[in-house]
Order: structure tokens, then C-alpha cells, then sequence
């Protein structure tokens, strides 16, 4: 199976290394001028991976194919698009430009984008899945990662409609190869709707209180995002999208009394904090955009967020304490 990682980004690279070793000829689309660098000198990983018992850490030479240009007339059957979502509106041109016959995989946060995609791309040419289980960040050229071996950490996948196609059973079967536990939902988008305002009120509660070790140890900033949390679950309610369905959500509709102390247990999980802190310290221009967009959409459907934009004003108020 060919497969196009597009983006060199910390989750892709990883998945596309899992891919890779599972038996997929995998390439990745870089940026230009960066081809003859990546491809005389690989993609340096360095994982923890908590899937077995015992943490595995791996120091590797990933070395795929490499492009930084695609062709229309490319036989790729998949393209997974795992940049971040801030990069989506000048990737959709690009995509529905030079797509051609492959599946586009949508490899990420998403919230508001859906009718943006298709402007872009016909149904048939895309569908949707999330890598939960890996997280992490850059440094010195350098991925840093993580897989998660927790119960609920996996890669959910499915169509837009709900339907089950045999475009998505085939990437299950090579997820599940590669030990990346593919979960096919018949409801993905309220899967991505719901998760994306958790990951917000829960980046912006880690955000502010500096790292996750420092999180766990906060039980009032831990309160405020509970609360911050279950705003955006009362807009996705707004928007017709009932978060009850999915069974992760389940945690954050409990009584804080008994939601905190589950979260500090969760969230003291060593791979957890290992992802949460590769987010935070890598992706901070894409938490803050995604805190604004449960904070716009709150002014859209009537719901005070106010204890999101106290998580967001100790993120500005940490922000200016740093620099000065």
C-alpha cells in the first residue's frame, strides 16, 4: 500500500514510521528546500512507547521517500494530511489541484472546517480520522514522541456520512497492523467536534498551569477546566451534536467532586504528559486559535465561556511574566 504523509510533522512522521514498519511504502510531502536535507539525512525520532508493559524507547533514522512537490497523476492511496489545522486553508487549493485518484485522510483537529473541505474536495475523495494515540514535539530538527498504551487511546476513523466503506475497512486493517488500534466510528464527526472542545478548555487548563506535571497538582485550575471543558460541550449541544454519544466525554459531565480526582489519576499517566507537553510547548499558536474558536462560537450560540477566557487570560498573563 502506497501512503503519502503530508507534512513532516511530529504525528505524522510517526505514524508514517509505524506504517512504514508494518509494511507500507510510505513517502512524506516536506516543504520546499528541505527535500535534499531530509532525504540525505532521514527523520531523527526519538519515541517513548507505552503499548507493552514495559516503556520502549526507540532512538531511529526514519527514512522515507521523500517529495516536495505532488503530481495529479500520483498512485498514492492515501494521503494523510497531518498538519495542523491553522495550515488547512492553503493546503485544500494544493489538495484539489493534485489529490487525483488517492483518499485524502484528514489527520487533525477540526471544528469549524467542514464546509471549507468542500469547496475543495468531493466526498468521495476524503474522509476523516484522529491520531489519538501519538503526541509530542520538535527540537533541534529532532521528533520527540509518544504512543500511548492507555485503553482509550486509538485512532478512530470513518466517513462523514457514517457509512462504512471499504476505502475505510482497508486503512483499519493496516492501522491494526501496525499496532495504531484503528477504531471505525459511524459518527466521526461528532467524534472530532466533541474532542476538539475538550482538547481546548483541557490544552488551555495545561497551558496555564505551565507544564502537566504542574496540571495535576493544580486542583483549582483542574475545576476551572472541567468547567471550561463542559462549555464547549453545551455548544456542541447548540449545535446539534449531543456529546453523551461519545463515551470519552462521559468523565467531564460528572460532578466535579468526582470528574477531578478520575482526572488527576488520568492525566498523571507518564505518556499522557509526555503529548500533553509536546502540544503546549510545540503547538501554542494552534491551542490559542482553538481557544478562540470555542470562545467565538460561545457569542454564536448563546454560551458563556467564561471559565475558558479565565484559562485564556492566565495563559496571556504567564505569557507577559515570561517576557519581561
Amino acid at each position: 500500500m502506497k501512503i503519502l504523509i503530508y507534512g513532516a510533522g511530529v504525528v505524522g512522521c510517526t505514524y508514517g514510521w509505524q506504517l512504514s514498519k508494518a509494511g507500507c511504502d510510505v513517502t512524506v510531502l516536506v516543504r520546499k528546500g528541505q527535500k535534499e536535507f531530509v532525504q540525505k539525512n532521514g527523520i531523527h525520532i526519538i519515541c517513548s512507547d507505552f503499548r507493552e508493559k514495559v516503556k520502549k524507547d526507540t532512538d531511529i533514522i526514519f527514512k522515507p521517500t521523500v517529495i516536495d512537490e505532488l503530481s495529479s497523476n500520483n498512485d498514492f492511496e492515501y494521503i494523510i494530511v497531518s498538519t495542523n489545522k491553522l495550515q488547512l486553508s492553503t493546503i485544500l487549493p494544493s489538495l484539489s489541484k493534485s489529490a487525483g485518484k488517492a483518499n485524502v485522510v484528514f489527520f487533525q483537529n477540526n471544528w469549524d472546517v467542514f464546509t471549507e473541505i468542500d469547496k475543495y474536495l468531493k466526498p468521495e475523495q476524503y474522509f476523516f480520522a484522529f491520531p489519538f494515540m501519538v503526541g509530542g514535539g520538535k527540537e533541534d530538527k529532532s521528533i520527540h514522541c509518544a504512543i500511548s498504551g492507555l485503553k482509550y487511546s486509538n485512532t478512530p476513523l470513518g466517513e462523514k456520512d457514517g457509512r462504512i466503506t471499504p476505502r475505510v475497512e482497508k486503512l483499519s486493517i493496516i492501522l491494526d497492523k501496525a499496532n495504531l488500534k484503528p477504531v471505525i466510528s459511524n459518527q466521526i464527526l461528532v467524534w472530532l467536534i466533541t474532542h476538539y472542545a475538550v482538547a481546548a478548555g483541557l490544552s488551555a487548563g495545561i497551558m496555564s498551569a505551565g507544564s502537566a506535571s504542574k496540571f495535576i497538582e493544580n486542583t483549582a485550575i483542574i475545576k476551572t477546566t472541567m468547567k471550561a471543558i463542559r462549555e464547549g460541550l453545551a455548544i456542541c449541544e447548540r449545535m446539534g451534536i449531543n456529546p453523551k454519544t461519545e463515551k470519552a466525554n462521559r468523565l467531564y459531565l460528572l460532578p466535579l467532586f468526582i470528574s477531578v480526582p478520575i482526572a488527576k489519576k488520568i492525566y498523571s499517566n507518564d505518556a499522557l504528559q509526555l503529548m500533553f507537553d509536546g502540544h503546549i510547548n510545540h503547538s501554542p499558536a494552534e491551542i490559542r486559535q482553538m481557544i478562540d474558536d470555542i470562545i467565538d462560537s460561545g457569542v454564536k450560540y448563546a454560551v458563556i465561556t467564561s471559565n475558558l477566557a479565565q484559562l485564556k487570560s492566565y495563559i496571556s498573563s504567564n505569557q507577559t511574566n515570561k517576557s519581561k
